[in-house]
């Protein structure tokens, strides 16, 4: 058993056999380290949405402190520790953590399930639409996408109820899974018209790696097609470099507003 939520997803990514991606009980979030050993040792960098920790309101930046009066552990506060095996977990769970320096408590039930299969069922959730004026800007996050002919149909149909938006946003913050060419091939023009054809945004940062940066890198190559956000680890420079440090105080979110600002002035 490995004790990061990290090494649960990359689990879940590198073994193809469906019994090797290993289920786990968690609430939905992405952690990293924070400052110290003790209390506020890990900080969430993202809350993937419909989950347990998105239902209770935590928010990027937040500070986990304990569960159940326990320290807090993104793995071992939810599931026990080895060499016992995880089993699904229905009781609810009591979490402190901190915000802007003020300590709250919210009661949530985790759900047991493998990583990259939450963040697959994270996607059709995310989806949005803005109303600006008489335009309408859509909105996506490619939480996770797998080999699964299933998850293609599904990001077609997505894309399908884009059709009469003017512009869409595509965040690849914290991506996972195999996004390939078939997935590329639905923003690209082909010899039908059923790819996504209007100016796009894409939000990238330091967690966008592997193959959400190649898709990125990809994308960007079309002139409708505009950068934003943090330049990921493999060097791809966003058109328009928006900073938000983890530890920001910064209320919302400056790059998810800056690709919105963005397109309402190209539409």
């Amino acid at each position: 058993m490995t004790d990061t939520l990290a090494a649960y997803l990359d689990a879940a990514l590198t073994s193809r056999r469906s019994d090797r991606q290993q289920r786990l009980n968690h609430i939905g979030v992405a952690v990293a380290a924070g400052s110290g050993s003790g209390s506020g040792s890990h900080i969430v960098s993202a809350v993937l949405h419909a989950s347990p920790a998105f239902a209770a309101g935590l928010l990027r930046g937040d500070r986990p402190v304990s569960v159940n009066g326990a320290p807090y552990h993104p793995v071992y506060s939810f599931n026990p520790e080895p060499p016992a095996v995880p089993e699904p977990d229905h009781r609810s769970f009591r979490l402190v953590f901190e915000r802007s320096g003020e300590q709250r408590e919210v009661e949530l039930r985790p759900v047991f399930n493998n990583l990259l299969d939450s963040y697959r069922s994270a996607v059709e959730p995310s989806v949005r639409q803005f109303n600006m004026g008489n335009k309408v800007v859509g909105y996506v996050r490619l939480w996770g996408v797998s080999r699964n002919a299933n998850d293609l149909i599904m990001l077609q149909g997505v894309l399908a109820g884009f059709r009469n938006t003017s512009s869409l946003i595509v965040d690849l913050r914290h991506a996972a899974g195999y996004l390939a060419e078939e997935h590329l091939a639905l923003f690209l023009p082909a010899d039908r018209n059923d790819y996504y054809s209007s100016p796009m945004a894409l939000i990238i940062d330091q967690t966008t790696t592997g193959r959400a940066e190649s898709f990125a890198r990809q994308l960007a190559i079309l002139d409708r097609v505009t950068t934003i956000g943090a330049t990921t680890p493999g060097g791809f420079h966003p058109d328009f470099t928006v900073p938000w440090p983890l530890a920001s105080s910064t209320p919302g979110d400056p790059q998810f507003e800056a690709a919105l600002a963005l397109l309402g002035g190209l539409i």
